[in-house]
């Protein structure tokens, strides 16, 4: 009820040959129930610290399949610690029944130990506190320390980190001769 009374605000403050661009073939094709530009979201549970902070350029919210879509997504884990977890990406998704949320597309991963990670995709799933990657991962290091590797897993809580058929690159420091 809301949008349609924000629809219908805009409509009348809209001249009439601004009205038809208003109303593009790209938004009547929109299957969303709310559709949001400059998200800013907030995952809290009763009684604990923030889970997640969401920042988004579009979010699209699907009432009956209770899921908002991300586009140009970035999320901070934990956000009110002392080591959060921030995640960028093209897209992504939040189940709201479940409480896991997942990204993909460009993902790039800072706090995690001292290294930036980039995956294809990365899943939270809330109640373990993980994030997980299934296939390809890099990390890099700032010191140019590189490791590779499939399925990884990162526990936020304890800051640890699971990563399956590691390859590592380490860059050492020349002693003088």
């Amino acid at each position: 009820m809301v949008l349609f009374t924000l629809v219908v605000g805009i409509m009348f403050f809209k001249g009439q040959d601004q009205e038809q661009a208003f109303f593009s073939p790209e938004l009547k094709k929109i299957k969303a129930d709310l559709v949001l530009y400059g998200v800013r979201y907030r995952r809290d549970v009763k009684g604990k610290a923030s889970q997640w902070l969401v920042h988004a350029r579009l979010a699209r919210f699907y009432e009956k399949k209770k899921e908002v879509d991300f586009d140009t997504v970035r999320i901070t884990f934990q956000p009110g610690s002392k080591n959060p977890v921030k995640v960028t990406a093209n897209t992504g998704q939040y189940r709201i029944s479940s409480g896991t949320v997942s990204v993909s597309g460009n993902v790039k991963v800072k706090g995690v130990k001292d290294y930036t990670l980039l995956a294809d995709v990365l899943f939270y799933y809330p109640e373990r506190l993980a994030i997980e990657s299934p296939g390809n991962v890099e990390l890099r290091g700032g010191n140019g320390n590189e490791l590779t590797g499939r399925d990884m897993v990162y526990l936020l809580k304890e800051h640890k980190l699971l990563l399956y058929f590691p390859r590592a690159i380490i860059k050492e420091e020349d002693v003088g001769a």
